[in-house]
């Protein structure tokens, strides 16, 4: 009996000495810290409240724990170990029941020393449950949450360089200052929200933003040849309206027809346009203008080049029609059919509607296709034969 009771107590006091480096570890994890260090707020001091003083009745109840432990070792009487090591003898608690003229009546709670381990390590959980959660979350949004404010702190300073509007990043400021305030007053609060989607979210807030602004900065740095290419692509525009002006003449004196309507004349505008560029104050203004200038360049472009294309789209018509006249005509003169009365009589209108000027490409089709199925009844019938 005496061996198994000197186990126990060997047992016990083994367990003393893992209980305290386990309660000194636990408040100098950051989680503990933190708690320790701040007036929290919200959830995280609703629960830290019971978990401190979970954590108080702890460092009692360890305190009563150890006191038993000492008691044991010095006692050799195994009477006296038993009732320590395994009977409920320790005290962890009196209540008043009763008041009376000898003396108040007490009720004395005990516990034997297993019941009390069984006490501390509930509480341990308790604390740890609350300590951990905090340190996780204060941990994981604050180390995302620096470079987020870094990268705010450049695209602010970059809209002061470029007079921009920093409303979207006032925003975005706020949202940043405001999380840092709860991750560090109420981490608990954000229990559910995964730091890395929430963060990346906001990182993609701000990279939108900074993209907007980094374009805007491209287009301060290349201003000066910016403006010389616009210049050429105005150069090249009245190139190529002049380009559509003779091709527009020459199907208006060839192909006949109502006259094509020319497009319109954008040039002195998009070079007015072009002169009073550098005007607008601030930069983000100047890269809206240019971007515009761009795209009413492109359109003017499209525009000429679509009617040239109609203009020339014509005497490639006739070149056509011309091409197929030789290419049936030397068929007729390989079958034997080219001096047929009716070929011929065809054969001379065609030719006289594509190559007269103003050329009627309707009527010159429409004879073309007399020509081919004339051919092709000719052709037909010599095979009969």
């Amino acid at each position: 009996m005496t061996d198994d009771l000197n186990a126990e107590l060997a047992r016990r006091l083994d367990d003393e000495q893992r209980m305290a480096t386990a309660l000194v570890e636990l408040e100098r994890r950051p989680g503990h810290v933190l708690l320790a260090g701040i007036t929290p707020t919200g959830l995280t001091a609703q629960q830290w409240a019971v978990a401190s003083d979970a954590l108080a009745r702890l460092w009692q109840d360890f305190a009563i724990y150890r006191g038993v432990l000492a008691a044991a070792r010095d006692e050799a009487e195994p009477a006296a170990l038993h009732r320590l090591l395994r009977e409920p003898s320790v005290e962890v608690g009196r209540t008043v029941v009763e008041r009376r003229l000898t003396g108040d009546v007490e009720r004395v709670e005990t516990l034997t020393l297993e019941q009390l381990s069984a006490r501390m390590e509930a509480a341990f959980r308790v604390v740890d449950e609350v300590v951990e959660a905090c340190g996780a979350l204060h941990g994981a949004f604050l180390t995302g949450l620096a470079p987020l404010a870094e990268r705010l702190g450049a695209a602010r300073a970059l809209a002061a360089e470029l007079g921009a509007g920093v409303g979207e990043l006032a925003v975005l400021t706020a949202k940043v200052d405001d999380l840092d305030r709860t991750c560090a007053a109420d981490p608990l609060s954000l229990a559910g929200q995964p730091p890395a989607e929430v963060l990346a979210a906001l990182a993609a807030e701000i990279a939108e933003v900074s993209a907007r602004l980094g374009a805007i900065a491209a287009v301060r740095d290349g201003w000066d040849a910016t403006v010389a290419g616009l210049e050429a692509a105005l150069g090249m525009l009245a190139d190529l309206g002049e380009q559509e002006r003779q091709a527009r003449a020459l199907a208006a004196e060839r192909i006949a027809g109502p006259p094509l309507t020319a497009p319109p004349d954008r040039l002195p505008a998009l070079r007015q346009r072009l002169a009073t560029l550098s005007g607008p104050v601030g930069w983000p203004a100047r890269a809206a203008g240019l971007d515009a200038l761009h795209r009413a360049v492109d359109e003017a472009e499209r525009e000429l080049r679509a009617a040239h294309a109609l203009a020339a789209g014509l005497l490639e018509r006739r070149a056509e029609l011309r091409g197929r006249f030789e290419s049936f005509r030397a068929k007729a003169t390989r079958l034997g059919h080219a001096e047929e009365p009716d070929l011929l009589r065809i054969d001379g209108d065609v030719r006289r509607l594509l190559w007269s000027r103003p050329c009627d490409l309707a009527a010159a089709t429409r004879a073309l296709l007399d020509y081919q199925r004339l051919l092709q009844q000719v052709a037909g019938q010599g095979r009969t034969a």
